[in-house]
């Protein structure tokens, strides 16, 4: 009886520990790496969008940065793929930082 008891529980505790360990890694773990990749992902769209901001400010050297806005976030969607309001965001961004003599 002993025997059946034993033989019946390990496999049941292992079954039990598994779905632990599933809960564990869907409530805590998946949603950091979710949270690392959109940082990644944030940091390469305002590298770029810092890239696109050089190349027009020396492009347009005496002209005010609302002249070419437009231009740099359609080629920072056409690069990135983002929508128009991240690409809007990131090159104001962008342009702020070098206004404000920020660091890139």
């Amino acid at each position: 009886m002993i025997n059946f008891i034993q033989s019946a529980l390990w496999p049941g505790l292992g079954s039990l520990g598994l779905l632990l360990l599933g809960w564990v890694v869907q409530k805590y773990l998946v949603p950091y790496l979710s949270t690392e990749k959109r940082k990644n992902l944030a940091e390469h769209i305002l590298l770029i969008a810092d890239e696109v901001t050089d190349y027009f400010i020396l492009k347009y050297p005496k002209s005010n940065w609302s002249e070419w806005i437009d231009q740099a976030v359609e080629q920072i969607i056409q690069i990135t793929g983002v929508d128009r309001e991240v690409a809007v965001r990131a090159a104001k961004a962008a342009i702020a930082r070098k206004q404000m003599g920020a660091p890139k």
